[in-house]
Order: C-alpha cells, then sequence, then structure tokens
C-alpha cells in the first residue's frame, strides 16, 4: 500500500512522481534552512520536469489550506475524546503552536501532493 508504485510513497516520501526513485527536494531535512526552497529542475533518472509551468506550485496552497484544516479538526477530535473537559485556549495554543511548528513539514508535503495530482507512475523500462 505504501511501497514503491503507490502515490502515497511518493507523497509522504517527497520522491520523484513519476519514477519514484530521486528526491524532489535537494535538501530532504524540512527544518534545515539553507536550501529549503531548492529543487532540482529534473528528475536525472527519468527526466520528469518539476516546474511543469510557471507558477506550478501555487496550487499547493489550495492543498496545504485542506490538510491544516484536516489537522485542526484532528487536533480537535483528539481533545474531545482523551480530554474532554479541555478549555478553548488549550486547545488554539496546542493546535495552532503544533502547526507553527510542523509548517516547514507540511510545506514540502503539500508540494509533493500536488505534484503527484498531475504526473502518474511510469518508472523507467531496464534494458
Amino acid at each position: 500500500m505504501f511501497g514503491k508504485g503507490s502515490k502515497l510513497y511518493s507523497m509522504f516520501g517527497m520522491k520523484c512522481p513519476k519514477c519514484h526513485e530521486t528526491d524532489l527536494f535537494v535538501n530532504k531535512n524540512p527544518f534545515q534552512i539553507k536550501g529549503f526552497f531548492d529543487m532540482p529542475n529534473e528528475c536525472p533518472v527519468c527526466h520528469q520536469k518539476f516546474l511543469i509551468e510557471p507558477g506550478f506550485y501555487y496550487g499547493s496552497m489550495y492543498v496545504s489550506y485542506a490538510v491544516c484544516v484536516a489537522y485542526m479538526v484532528a487536533v480537535f477530535v483528539a481533545f474531545s475524546v482523551l480530554y474532554p473537559s479541555f478549555s478553548l485556549e488549550l486547545y488554539l495554543i496546542v493546535g495552532i503552536g503544533s502547526m507553527v511548528a510542523l509548517t516547514p513539514y507540511i510545506f514540502k508535503l503539500c508540494r509533493a501532493i500536488w505534484i503527484n495530482f498531475f504526473v502518474d507512475f511510469d518508472p523507467p523500462q531496464k534494458n
């Protein structure tokens, strides 16, 4: 289910959506500032372009919004189940604080999700 050939493998592993061999980002660590936004122009294995057109990744902002809303709903449900008498202030502090801490990871994840909407898995043929 999460192995090579699945969309989830490419999204969460942040791999090339076409061949699943190379990384989408030059710097794999989402919490390292140097080279945070750097992506190769294309995959060296299958030659899939990562910047399909100018402004391509603006659409990942919509994915990011959906991921953040889903995250905040999941935190609310977790608080409701595990701590039924929680206060709204505690929920907002924990939810927003943890989301701010996870922002670099969410940024890269949403770019990986966005490119996977448009590129299908097609591994290069071995000779």
